[in-house]
């Protein structure tokens, strides 16, 4: 398609368009002077009609116009009636009616290509203008639900600056600590071509600030054991949730009262599913733990985005304390 309309549809200069025109009417004509006398009766436009379609197609419609008229007043003159005497008669009418027919018959499919092709070119142009500004209305609207979430954390921030209740200041601060998720998230997906998160690079982003939310950074100590793992936009936020989850509730009931707590996240893939393992060295899980019958909104929350994952999600004792958190769940599923 390129190729082709680089040939037709690309404007030709004065210069090359008549001067073209030109020498192939010479051409066909000096073609079909020497043929004269080897041929027989009733070929006088032989050598005129390819030269006729080349032109209209190369050049111009309006150069191979001019370049058919010229050929038909050729072979009229030099090799139809010679010299202009004498009348036309049937057969010579007939050969002057079938040229005509012909090369208005190219002629016209060339224009008509020609309108085909322009008409192509404007709606290639109208749909290019159309994804432009549905990119752009993409990013900003993107940009502006990131701003607005991040606008809405700071709130809550200053809101559990100013509470006085230690359950109260807990519950700003979870809240808060979601909306920087998402908001992290949504400003990954200012890109509309952007199909797929990497999870390690999203909690390396987002986690640092779910510590620094809870004023922890100096007993605290996040560590990274990352394997590459990309998962579908529409996936990332459930999973990215669960992730500050359990990192918050490891803050919050796996601290010891003094001293530091190490949380480590790790991300594996196993065949066609993925894995996220937070692991903390803290003070570890409550005697009969039970996560489904635990009565926390993070809990229950985790438990509601790992069911739209289609995973699993396991808490278990580490052997030299602390908490192992364990989410499993299958890669190429959309979150429901």
């Amino acid at each position: 398609m390129k190729l082709l309309r680089a040939l037709t549809a690309r404007p030709r200069g004065p210069l090359a368009e008549w001067g073209g025109t030109a020498a192939a009417l010479a051409a066909a004509f000096g073609a079909r002077l020497a043929l004269e006398g080897s041929l027989p009766p009733g070929y006088p436009f032989l050598t005129f009609f390819p030269m006729v379609f080349l032109v209209g197609f190369f050049l111009s419609t309006r150069a191979g116009v001019v370049l058919a008229l010229f050929s038909g007043l050729a072979a009229w003159l030099f090799f139809i009636a010679p010299g202009g005497a004498g009348l036309l008669d049937g057969p010579d009418l007939v050969a002057m009616g079938f040229y005509g027919f012909i090369v208005a018959t190219e002629l016209l499919l060339i224009h008509l290509m020609r309108m085909a092709l322009r008409k192509l070119d404007l709606e290639r142009a109208a749909t290019a203008r159309q994804a432009e500004q549905h990119r752009l209305m993409f990013h900003e609207l993107q940009h502006r639900v990131s701003n607005n979430l991040q606008v809405i954390g700071s709130i809550l921030r200053m809101e559990q600056r100013k509470m006085r209740d230690p359950e109260g200041r807990r519950a700003l601060q979870a809240a808060a600590a979601r909306l920087s998720v998402i908001a992290s998230v949504q400003r990954q997906l200012h890109d509309p071509a952007r199909q797929v998160t990497e999870i390690g690079a999203l909690m390396q982003a987002t986690l640092p600030e779910v510590v620094a939310a809870a004023n922890l950074q100096e007993r605290v100590r996040l560590a990274f054991d990352l394997a590459p793992l990309p998962v579908s936009a529409d996936c990332a936020g459930p999973v990215a949730l669960i992730a500050v989850e359990m990192v918050s509730n490891a803050l919050e009931h796996g601290l010891p009262e003094a001293g530091q707590i190490t949380i480590t996240l790790r991300t594996r893939l196993e065949g066609d599913r993925a894995e996220v393992e937070i692991n903390d060295d803290g003070r570890g899980l409550p005697a009969a733990f039970d996560a489904t019958q635990a009565q926390s909104l993070g809990l229950r929350l985790a438990q509601q985005f790992c069911a739209q994952l289609n995973g699993t999600l396991d808490f278990s004792a580490r052997p030299g304390g602390g908490t192992q958190v364990l989410l499993r769940f299958p890669l190429g599923l959309s979150a429901m």
